[in-house]
């Protein structure tokens, strides 16, 4: 019996591991562009109780490779025809563009089918 026991503690540790092994990788690989764009895009058409930001994209780690607009504003951009918007919260001090990966913590919707979204743990990275 106690052998059999050994052998069920073991399995379950063996699934434990296992399970939050692929739940690491799984957070590690962050989200891109075109699943923001892709979300963004399936949202617009929603409304009232419908409209909401998929648990997929909300609270998930993206890496992107942003654009400032511009002396004066801390919002970014990756593709300017896109109307997708982004801020770093706390803002990055003296950054204008390039890498980063953060995670994104809020949706706004903007006028015309425009959105905005809030970033907090901005990193740039290479």
């Amino acid at each position: 019996m106690n052998a059999t026991f050994s052998g069920v503690v073991l399995a379950l540790l063996t699934f434990l591991a296992t399970t939050a092994t692929t739940a690491a990788l799984a957070q590690s690989t962050p989200l891109t562009y075109a699943q923001v764009v892709t979300e963004a895009r399936r949202i617009e058409g929603l409304e009232g109780s419908e409209y909401f930001i998929s648990k997929d994209l909300l609270f998930k780690h993206v890496r992107l490779e942003l654009s400032s607009y511009g002396p004066g504003t801390d919002a970014m951009y990756v593709s300017k025809r896109d109307e997708i918007s982004f801020v770093c919260s706390p803002v990055l001090p003296k950054f204008v563009g390039g890498w980063v990966e953060a995670q994104i913590d809020k949706h706004a919707p903007g006028a015309e089918g425009s959105h905005f979204f809030t970033l907090s743990d901005c990193q740039p990275v290479e």
